[in-house]
């Protein structure tokens, strides 16, 4: 496979996991109004437990434009590319969004305050990322070595239970040393997205023959991904809407999220020829939307309520509309 065509695939799984991630924060509005009896409620809380693949889905990504060609880049040199691509980008968006609070008058203006929402990445919804991802990369060394040196038979099995722990049970695990250890930001803890970034290193490390495998098993793997999709909707909804306890959602989650990633990449190997220029334009500014699209979120929402929009239906597809566009729009501006 050349080059171009591994860019592609990669460039169209970026810019879907992009969209879903805006769709994601489109509908917790609705997601948080609508009565849980409700069919409209149904829909929506299973186009966005649909869309909770995106996330995951970037992480893999990493790992494969990691080792991708043979990772041959030297680490300093990749070290310096990543921070001008991702760290310094993320800073100046949280310095941007800090000063918006600030004038909005949600709380006031403190350099201690600033410095701590940058490095939690609790200022917006979307800021854990860039702080898990930070992590991986400052250990960029450790994963060249483990996908070169072991197999992915051995490797992923045990990452997989890794990340089982530290995503699910990371305090459990703590109150095993003290009762009073207590950690609420294990989402932004490299661990919890390990099995993932792994996978992402070892598929880049043997590429070809990773794409060989998912083109023999395309069929499958979207057997799979639509299984496990119905299953994690349909648990999600009877303990959302019906208050049913059941002890290991995440589980199912996690066999939707493996097998939907995969099926999707499948499919985007297959696709043909060279993306159209506004595609590749709108890829190249997926980043930068996925770091500012919150903040047009709120002022879409601020907007919204002085005019008086509150029907859940208008509002939500008045913000959709808005939120796609602004935001695309904007970000490609700025790049160009």
């Amino acid at each position: 496979m050349t080059t171009k065509k591994r860019r592609t695939e990669i460039s169209i799984l970026n810019l879907l996991f992009c969209l879903l991630v805006v769709w994601i924060h489109c509908c917790s509005h609705p997601i948080t109004v609508l009565d849980r009896s409700s069919w409209q409620f149904a829909l929506i809380l299973a186009l966005q437990r649909l869309a909770f693949v995106s996330v995951h889905g970037f992480f893999f990504l990493s790992g494969v434009k990691l080792t991708l060609g043979g990772g041959t880049q030297s680490l300093g040199r990749y070290w310096l590319r990543r921070g001008k691509a991702i760290f310094l980008p993320y800073l100046l968006a949280v310095f941007l969004y800090y000063i918006f609070f600030v004038w909005r008058q949600y709380f006031p203006f403190s350099l201690t305050d600033l410095a701590g929402y940058a490095v939690r990445g609790d200022l917006a919804a979307p800021f854990y990322f860039v702080i898990a991802l930070a992590q991986f990369v400052l250990l960029t060394p450790l994963f060249r070595w483990l996908a070169k040196r072991w197999s992915p038979v051995i490797l992923l099995p045990l990452a997989y239970g890794i990340t089982i722990l530290s995503a699910q049970y990371f305090n459990e695990v703590l109150h095993l040393f003290s009762p009073t250890l207590n950690f609420a930001y294990s989402d932004r803890v490299f661990t919890s997205y390990l099995f993932y970034y792994l996978a992402g290193c070892c598929a880049g490390q043997y590429y070809d023959r990773f794409q060989e495998m998912l083109k023999k098993n395309t069929g499958l793997l979207g057997v799979c991904a639509l299984s496990f999709a119905a299953a994690d909707v349909f648990v999600s909804h009877r303990i959302m809407a019906d208050g049913i306890a059941f002890s290991c959602p995440e589980l199912i989650r996690s066999l939707y999220l493996g097998s939907a990633i995969l099926a999707l990449y499948a499919l985007a190997i297959r696709v043909p020829g060279e993306l159209p220029t506004l595609v590749q334009r709108m890829d190249r500014a997926s980043y930068l939307v996925y770091l500012y699209h919150a903040l047009v979120i709120t002022c879409f929402n601020t907007l919204a309520d002085r005019l008086g929009i509150t029907k859940v239906s208008l509002q939500f597809l008045l913000r959709l509309a808005v939120v796609y566009t602004v935001t695309f729009l904007g970000c490609m501006l700025w790049q160009w």
